[in-house]
């Protein structure tokens, strides 16, 4: 059956039908992008004759990739048949580079079987390189440190631009710049000790990979003919340079995003790369998707006055044909709870109304996590159910990263990080004193941590059999699991034996004292045997799906592989989903599919849509965020953010503030945000729910100054007249 493009608009079927070269998709808010990137995979394998494996569809986020991933092979199905499917690769950024990575990886000095690191070893990792280096890790927040030094290796710095990057920038104090300076090429070295990588190098090496190895950069690029990229405007120098090295041949690369919903500069992300894809690309080809299918037009009337005043943007107005809908409403109130109280109030009110209304269809959206806590509260106390976007996941909770990190040292030895964690869960009388000692001698001697435990009668002789005991059992379930064959039945009878031995259920019973609790943590033990069960390695996949038996990697080497090569895919795998989260964290929440209000950050809700919206806290100080008027900097982006969060409503949006917010029991005076003042009044509905002037905006304060003097006056001109 041919493809049907008649469910696409104009400008839809043009980007699908789109012939070679480069091409920049300007896709707005609600405009269908994920749509029109699937039916343009789906067009150049059914009408181009283009083989599913010389497509590269790439995303964000694991979510995002899967949605996508679920459309095209459904319309490749109906129009080309299943087979047309076979080497179609549509993945993330960091799964690609993780897959090359894993077969070239002694290219760049790594095994193959390196580990990806979570950021909880991050942490452990650098808290020891700051101690052997003379620097008191108690007084540094490791996350601030590691957020720059992500943030270095995004930029592709090398070791002297780094270190000029975080004494330079501004952003640190002089004591974080210089902590980072000093740690940062001693903590890449350390992870190439351990055979390690953290989740921005998965991005960084691939860069290195690539630009030192022309047989590989030629391999890929002739292989991938075809490169889609979703969320373009989202994409960071080093995931650039990517692209730019895998489009040196052919440069047939879509990218689609809008540089209107560019928020994550604070993360890396460059919005230059899609404002400059002509100039990076001289013959792109440049189409719009201006029409939104999601908001009414009176909700994207104020979304385009807001974004129009940023000046560095495409021209662009979104535009929608479901009507002009209800008006927005502004609501002021005199302080949090009062806000808090209106916001809850209206969504009983809504709900109880409307039969059809869920709690689902209501989002609280707020600029900072800390603004929550007052609407957790005014919900809780009138019963409606609710959900913050961003809870602890499955592969965060204790029980299971312990497992995993036995998992991850039986795979590979050099994982420090991981052996810290469980030389002493369960319980074998090591402590403190002899991690230490045998940690740093392992440091001074470059040597793994494992390599230096034979040092344990020398350097710990009173745990030293405890130490020798457990040497022997990771050895051991090392040499078993490498007789087991690569197959999910035989490698999970290993890993609940693995278990036995490990004594883990004892592990996990002795730190709870409610055995209903211990019995509930087991169970997230036993699930994640039966996420292993159901694992499916890249490997498989390729074989089954392949058209020309052409491997998505370039194969140097032909192992045979073993259990601990599934081990290790599976591990690689968890650890890639654990990284990913963002909007993923809801696919691993057993309360996702339940009917509640959500709550979350104008970060965290660019993707998703609801019938209600809440914007709160519609103030300076919050929106824009404080920082940026601190420093005087270029307001675009928080207008950006003000724009995402104004175009996830669907029929109904809400603008709240507050003219004062309680800070140490004390009313603090807010402005209005300078966002609200640049809508349109006749699209606003202002409801003031407080018993004090308004005095936020300057005609507000005019107009009040001039009541303030007539009022003045009035009792001037009543004492002269009394007096005669």
């Amino acid at each position: 059956m041919a493809l049907n493009l008649n469910r696409l608009n104009t400008p839809q079927r043009e980007a699908v039908t789109h012939g070679s070269g480069p091409l920049l998709l300007l896709a707005g808010a609600g405009s269908g992008k994920t749509s029109t990137m699937a039916y343009r995979i789906a067009y150049l394998i059914s009408q181009r004759c283009i083989l599913g494996s010389e497509i590269l569809g790439l995303s964000f986020t694991n979510k995002a990739a899967a949605e996508l991933r679920e459309r095209v092979v459904r319309l490749v199905c109906s129009s080309s048949g299943k087979a047309a499917t076979r080497g179609l690769t549509i993945t993330t950024f960091h799964s690609l580079c993780a897959r090359l990575l894993r077969a070239h990886a002694d290219r760049l000095g790594f095994q193959k079987n390196f580990t990806i690191l979570d950021q909880n070893d991050q942490t452990d990792v650098l808290r020891q390189v700051l101690r052997n280096i003379k620097i008191d890790d108690r007084k540094f927040d490791p996350d601030v440190i590691l957020f720059e030094i992500g943030q270095a290796k995004n930029r592709f710095f090398n070791p002297g631009e780094a270190e000029k990057f975080f004494l330079d920038s501004g952003k640190l104090s002089s004591d974080y710049a210089i902590a980072t300076a000093s740690s940062f090429s001693r903590y890449q070295d350390q992870l190439k000790i351990l055979n390690a990588m953290d989740f921005d190098d998965l991005i960084f090496n691939t860069v290195r990979l690539l630009t030192d190895h022309g047989d590989l950069r030629e391999h890929y690029g002739a292989r991938f003919r075809h490169i889609l990229v979703d969320e373009y405007q989202d994409t960071n120098a080093a995931q650039f340079r990517i692209l730019k090295l895998l489009t040196q041949r052919v440069q047939n690369l879509c990218v689609v995003g809008d540089d209107d919903q560019s928020i994550y500069a604070w993360r890396g992300a460059d919005p230059s790369h899609i404002l400059g894809f002509a100039n990076h690309y001289p013959d792109a080809r440049t189409i719009t998707l201006d029409q939104n299918y999601r908001s009414t037009s009176r909700i994207l009337e104020a979304a385009n006055s807001v974004i129009e005043k940023n000046r560095n943007r495409y021209p662009k107005k979104l535009w929608s044909d479901r009507g002009v809908g209800e008006p927005i409403s502004h609501v002021i109130v005199e302080e949090d709870r009062a806000e808090a109280d209106f916001v809850a109030e209206e969504i009983l009110r809504r709900s109880s109304s409307d039969s059809s209304r869920l709690w689902k269809d209501f989002a609280i959206l707020y600029r900072s996590n800390s603004q929550s806590r007052v609407f957790e509260e005014a919900l809780r106390r009138r019963g409606i159910p609710y959900k913050i976007v961003g809870g602890l996941s499955f592969l965060a909770r204790k029980e299971v990263k312990d497992v995993l990190s036995y998992w991850r040292l039986i795979g590979n030895f050099k994982d420090d990080a991981s052996l810290r964690r469980i030389l002493n869960w369960p319980a074998r009388g090591i402590g403190k004193t002899s991690i230490e000692a045998i940690g740093g001698y392992a440091f001074s001697q470059g040597i793994s941590f494992f390599e230096a435990l034979p040092e344990a009668p020398r350097l710990a002789p009173k745990t030293a059999p405890a130490i020798s005991n457990f040497r022997d059992l990771i050895r051991g379930l090392h040499q078993d699991l490498a007789l087991v064959a690569f197959d999910a039945g035989a490698v999970v009878t290993w890993a609940r034996a693995s278990l036995e031995k490990i004594q883990a259920k004892r592990a996990v019973e002795e730190e709870c004292d409610d055995p209903v609790q211990a019995a509930k943590k087991w169970e997230n033990v036993e699930e994640l045997i039966h996420s292993m069960g159901q694992f499916k390695p890249d490997h498989s996949e390729q074989q089954e799906a392949q058209v020309d038996e052409e491997p998505l990697v370039l194969v140097e080497g032909s192992p045979s592989k073993t259990g601990l090569e599934f081990l290790r895919e599976f591990l690689n795998r968890m650890t890639l989903e654990a990284q990913e989260q963002e909007k993923d964290e809801e696919k691993n929440d057993k309360d996702t599919q339940k009917n509640q209000v959500t709550l979350l950050t104008l970060h965290g809700a660019k993707g998703l849509e609801y019938s209600i919206v809440f914007m709160v806290g519609m103030e300076e100080g919050f929106i824009p965020h404080r920082r940026t008027i601190e420093e005087a900097t270029d307001f675009g982006e928080e207008r950006r953010l003000c724009y995402v969060g104004m175009t996830r409503a669907k029929d109904f949006l809400f603008l709240t503030r507050a003219k004062n917010r309680i800070r140490y029991g004390k009313p603090v005076p807010r402005n209005s945000s300078r966002f609200l003042e640049e809508i349109p009044k006749d699209l606003l509905v202002n409801v003031n729910l407080s018993t004090t002037p308004d005095l936020s905006s300057q005609q507000a304060r005019e107009a009040h100054e001039v009541k303030v003097k007539n009022y003045l006056a009035e009792i001037r001109a009543n004492l002269m007249g009394g007096a005669k």
